[in-house]
């Protein structure tokens, strides 16, 4: 249990928050006695700024809520200052298990009832800067997408068509695209809470796959591939995923163009560090293990790298958003 509640709490602190945070919510509270810090993850009703939780009463950490406390709430993937008493009244258990929409299974008698009322987020206790909510979520969720194409190619490296490796480097890169886009929705999401996830990780899929795509298409032609065309394949190969994803953020924030640009250098870079570390490690006649294992390491360096670099992208977006927000509220 205690291995579970760890992974809840790094997910309800992280830009993947979303996975989780509609249902739990997490409590930071200090003991009163100990000084110790617990976070505690639970799942909560909500009620304008009012939090409702139920526990049990073989549970210490409500007990410094007693009488009334002040504690950290971890909401929605951003920290709020918070009030909370703790209630063991029969009644006051009903009342909240009824709010969770949970039946009254178990005894009365048995349940704590906890009330917080919380605050407004607060940017020096949240729990990461935009960069980095970005860099970590980013960093994770290419890796574990690259991971995906790393296994399909060391698997079709002996294939005799050259057909089907291109498909199959192709699907792979469309699963890679979904779940880049599904954690880098989940970390714009914790900012700009309009971006619509199944738009922003479809438009990914799509991205990558064309990316592959236009990366594959020597594979399949040979030594026919000109110089011009392989310069429009790498153009196409670079800028298709940050088109796709612009179209998403062109909705809302009108004058995001720049966002191509910026995601089609900070692939460049991250392919050329990708390059480096894996080319000279690959040689003729390794086990499909190592083939992977090689590309998973270079792998890695081409997530920290992207990541990092649209990072910066990602901080001038919601920059961008919050002024696009300001000047709408000053003309209306």
């Amino acid at each position: 249990m205690r291995v579970v509640n760890a992974v809840v709490r790094w997910i309800l602190m992280s830009p993947l928050h979303d996975l989780l945070s509609r249902f739990v919510v997490l409590l930071v509270i200090t003991g009163r006695r100990s000084g110790r810090v617990f976070a505690i993850p639970v799942r909560y009703a909500e009620d304008g700024d009012v939090l409702t939780v139920v526990s049990r009463r073989g549970r210490t950490w409500w007990r410094n809520l007693e009488g009334g406390a002040a504690l950290t709430v971890v909401l929605r993937g951003r920290a709020h200052p918070a009030y909370g008493s703790a209630t063991t009244g029969p009644a006051a258990v009903r009342a909240a298990l009824t709010e969770l929409g949970q039946p009254v299974v178990r005894s009365l008698d048995d349940g704590v009832a906890i009330s917080m009322v919380v605050g407004p987020a607060d940017p020096q206790a949240a729990p990461t800067g935009p960069w980095g909510r970005w860099f970590r979520a980013v960093t994770a969720g290419e890796l574990a997408g690259f991971a995906v194409p790393a296994v399909v190619a060391a698997l079709v490296a002996g294939s005799e068509s050259p057909l089907l490796q291109a498909l199959a480097l192709i699907t792979a890169g469309a699963v890679e695209g979904l779940v880049l886009g599904f954690v880098q929705a989940c970390a714009l999401r914790s900012v700009l809470t309009w971006v619509p996830t199944l738009a922003w990780a479809g438009a990914t899929s799509c991205g990558a796959a064309t990316a592959w795509a236009a990366g594959v298409v020597p594979v399949v032609v040979g030594d026919q591939v000109s110089g011009v065309l392989a310069v429009v394949l790498g153009v196409v190969g670079l800028c298709a995923m940050g088109v796709l994803q612009w179209r998403v953020l062109a909705v809302r924030l009108p004058g995001s163009a720049w966002w191509i640009a910026a995601t089609a250098g900070a692939w460049a870079v991250a392919l050329g560090v990708f390059a480096a570390v894996s080319t000279p490690l690959w040689q003729e006649g390794q086990p499909v293990w190592l083939i992977a294992l090689i590309g998973l390491l270079g792998g890695a360096a081409m997530a920290a790298t992207v990541a990092a670099l649209t990072g910066l992208a990602f901080v001038r977006l919601v920059a961008r958003s919050e002024r696009e927000h300001q000047a709408r509220a000053h003309a209306a």
